[in-house]
């Protein structure tokens, strides 16, 4: 058998960091669907549903719980209840699954929703105008640390402490940085971004 060629084992391991996160996903999912079964029966006894989604009625039942949990818990989280629990959180998805937090970026970015970024999104301009998506990631009285990540991912790139008074830098939406980064570059509207007043 023929040994696989370096870029076929590199497609098969990105392949499987990709698969990681979404096998977590279809192991939670079917956790909780079983943990939610002997309740989502009861509802579905309860209000006769078996009669109108026939063996169906418990899985729909089981999926309906988990939105409704998802959406109290984004709206806790959009509160500001879990702020701090939800920075966490975010950090740890960042380092771990980089491939989801693009994703979730990319599709949900720009909406009035997603708050508590403890990520700034910024168009850094460098020395003999040249620019770089990079990341605000702490301010301090002094310094800006940033991150500037390698694309498409963000799991790799460069870490910088710049003095305030030495940057220059234009804001952007999380959603346009990684939109971005996944696409190389491309479609980021970069003139109207420098040139905005």
């Amino acid at each position: 058998m023929a040994k696989f060629k370096p870029p076929s084992s590199s497609l098969i391991v990105g392949g499987l960091f990709f698969l990681t996160p979404v096998l977590f996903i279809i192991l939670l999912g079917s956790k909780a669907i079983a943990l939610l079964t002997p309740i989502a029966v009861k509802i579905s006894e309860a209000f006769g549903l078996h009669s109108v989604f026939g063996g169906a009625a418990v899985l729909i039942v089981c999926v309906l719980i988990i939105v409704v949990i998802c959406l109290i818990s984004g709206y806790f989280i959009q509160r500001g209840v879990f702020s701090k629990w939800s920075n966490n959180i975010e950090e740890k998805l960042f380092v771990h699954f980089p491939s989801i937090q693009i994703l979730k970026y990319r599709m949900i970015g720009d909406q009035e929703t997603v708050i508590n970024e403890f990520w700034e999104a910024i168009i850094l301009e460098e020395e003999k105008d040249r620019y770089n998506i990079a990341f605000i990631t702490e301010r301090t009285n002094e310094f800006i640390t940033l991150f500037i990540p390698d694309a498409p991912r963000l799991d790799a790139g460069e870490v910088r402490y710049v003095p305030k008074e030495s940057i220059t830098y234009y804001p952007i939406s999380m959603k346009q940085a990684m939109s971005g980064l996944y696409s190389f570059g491309k479609g980021m509207g970069i003139e109207n971004i420098v040139n905005k007043k």
